[in-house]
């Protein structure tokens, strides 16, 4: 028997309205170890988006050398890179190990990382794939996000149709068809997320995915572990608790699933009421110390309401407001606020769409890509 677990979108240095996730992520690691450990795993697999974005803060570098040793140590550790990751930033230092094995380009595609015991387990780790840079790499006639899945795909295949029968297990960064998103993912294409069908991972026991943010299976073998702590608030009470997949794969082809919720380091919760509600119901105590999103229902809206809800609930991080629209100026102001909390890259591709007609380009999403990612760097360093 061989015993794996399945995680993805770490997304290191992440911030959660403003609230550093430093503490959480390292809650999540001492019980990622511990659950290894007495579960003893032989194989974690991590499917991509270990940070947050391609210029990770300092914090998060450090927490990624800390954990990523910690971890190889007690169990095989896989790992592909996914959209929010650098290909230039993930290949050294402790990722140079024994028992660490890091995809991150087309070097070594098609390649399993093979797992022995009293049966063979091939793994193939599929990393993120740019296909504005990696089409012409792969000889590729289409630069899109489903041909070079495929291109991915058919290698592995390739090699394990060689294998005589090995189990196998495809690891990928991607977005199926059907699936379940969330606020809190970035399009894998601007303009709109280029979803790739199921069928192309057939073949395989399992494929163990990120990209997505809540767990959830796409048929019977295919499933997004998702993010260990929320990342957004449609994430929270949405009947899917954080969770990772605990795999145990048999010599005579069964798999067995489970999914091991996640315990929490702090309660998130959206809340809707009036202000005097809040202050004054029972029944909101127990969400008190709780991260909150609080939609103020009043008809017209309080003086100071931040200032008054904190003397109740010190940890709201997000205040809205859904009265009654009653002139031109208030749905103006409720536009604009929907607005500021839009995603960056599909407000770039909606305006572009607006102005001129079409969706960006190609190489115009990478350039958005490019620009986002360094205007997060520079408020990063600042």
């Amino acid at each position: 028997m061989i015993r794996i677990l399945h995680t993805a979108d770490w997304h290191l240095g992440r911030e959660f309205h403003g609230r550093d996730l430093t503490s959480l992520h390292q809650h999540f690691f001492d019980w990622l170890a511990a659950e290894i450990e007495s579960r003893e795993i032989d194989v974690v697999i991590m499917a991509g988006d270990i940070y947050d974005r391609a210029l990770p803060p300092v914090d998060a570098v450090k927490m990624h050398n800390r954990q990523l040793p910690r971890l190889a140590g007690l169990a095989d550790l896989i790992l592909v890179t996914g959209n929010h990751d650098s290909v230039n930033r993930m290949g050294f230092g402790p990722m140079l190990r024994e028992g660490l094995h890091l995809r991150s380009g087309i070097e070594g595609l098609g390649e399993p990382v093979l797992i022995e015991r009293d049966f063979q387990l091939a793994i193939y780790p599929i990393p993120y794939l740019d296909p504005m840079t990696m089409a012409n790499e792969l000889d590729l006639d289409e630069s899109t996000h489903t041909a070079v899945i495929e291109e991915a795909v058919r290698r592995c295949r390739d090699d394990l149709a060689s294998r005589g029968g090995a189990r196998s297990i495809a690891v990928g960064h991607a977005f199926i068809t059907g699936s379940e998103t969330s606020e809190s993912e970035r399009s894998i294409q601007v303009g709109g997320s280029e979803s790739v069908s199921a069928s192309v991972f057939d073949g395989f026991d399992y494929v163990a995915l990120g990209h997505l943010h809540r767990p959830q299976a796409v048929g019977g073998h295919i499933r997004y572990a998702g993010s260990p702590i929320p990342l957004s608030y449609s994430e929270v009470g949405a009947g899917a608790p954080k969770s990772v997949t605990v795999l145990e794969l048999s010599a005579d082809g069964s798999i067995e699933q489970e999914q091991v919720e996640i315990p929490q380091m702090v309660g998130m919760a959206r809340v809707s009421a009036t202000l005097e509600e809040l202050l004054n119901k029972a029944e909101f105590k127990d969400i008190e110390g709780d991260w909150l999103e609080v939609t103020l229902t009043d008809s017209a809206r309080p003086d100071q309401p931040m200032d008054r809800l904190r003397s109740r609930f010190e940890n709201v991080v997000s205040l809205r407001f859904d009265a009654p629209i009653s002139s031109a100026s208030e749905r103006e102001a409720r536009e604009l606020a929907e607005i500021a909390e839009a995603d960056p890259a599909r407000l770039v591709s909606t305006f572009l769409e607006e102005v001129r007609g079409s969706k960006p380009t190609e190489a115009e999403a990478a350039l958005v890509r490019e620009a986002l990612d360094w205007k997060s760097g520079e408020e990063t360093v600042s």
